[in-house]
């Protein structure tokens, strides 16, 4: 593991300095020279090799650990991480969009429906045994958790849903970006509620059956009248309101 950056940092003489700290550090990770788990120097020696007061140091650090690039860590141990990366900041960015307005729910859920018919015909080809076990297992645990009408379950069993058939395909960029989707619509939910009258494990059972055939064409259609019907009865909600 390295602890600093193989060359140093030159100096920044912008006014909004900060953000030139940020992007000579993420110059450093995407040329190599830094990597997951790496340490960044010292908060004083990052100052003196910027030459930078070591606050505009702790704001650039800081806006690199809500872009997910760096963790923070206190104590005489502690310092800035380099870690792995974290959708956290692309899923925040969508639900503020949504809940600003400046994404319509017609455009996330179109954008949602495009994303899923790949996924669905990546994952119709490389699904394993494992993948199906682990996708009944989950629409198995749906249905008890809606008869039993536990909402926070049932949302929360959604959301790792979504996240198992992405696993499926096999593709980590498909993962991220379906986790990156799926949040914004949980959050819809949980405000709004379930459609009730809309029975979602039967239509995860048929999907699956779908799926288990390898007929990529029959689970899209399954997933879409899903999704469709979803998008329905949060407008109509939200329009209620």
């Amino acid at each position: 593991m390295n602890n600093q950056p193989a060359k140093a940092f030159a100096p920044v003489k912008t006014k909004r300095a900060f953000e030139e700290v940020c992007i000579q550090i993420r110059n450093e990770i995407q040329a190599g020279n830094l990597g997951v788990g790496d340490k960044l120097p010292a908060e004083r020696e990052l100052a003196e090799q910027f030459q930078v007061s070591r606050s505009t140091v702790r704001e650039a650090l800081r806006t690199l650990e809500i872009g997910g690039v760096v963790s923070l860590h206190k104590g005489a141990h502690g310092g800035a991480v380099v870690q792995s990366g974290d959708i956290r900041p692309i899923t925040q960015t969508l639900q503020d969009q949504l809940s600003l307005g400046s994404i319509s729910l017609q455009d996330f859920t179109e954008a949602r429906v495009s994303l899923q018919r790949e996924i669905i015909r990546l994952a119709c080809d490389r699904a394993t045994e494992d993948d199906f076990a682990a996708l009944a297992e989950n629409v198995a645990r749906t249905r008890e958790t809606t008869a039993a009408e536990n909402m926070d379950e049932r949302t929360r069993l959604n959301v790792e849903f979504y996240s198992l058939l992405a696993s499926a395909t096999k593709n980590k960029a498909m993962s991220v970006l379906m986790s990156a989707i799926t949040e914004p619509l949980s959050f819809y939910i949980r405000q709004i509620g379930h459609d009730r009258s809309w029975d979602v494990a039967a239509s995860r059972e048929k999907f699956l059956t779908h799926l288990r055939a390898r007929d990529a064409e029959a689970a899209i259609a399954e997933m879409v009248d899903h999704m469709e019907r979803l998008h329905s009865f949060l407008l109509t909600r939200l329009n209620a309101a």
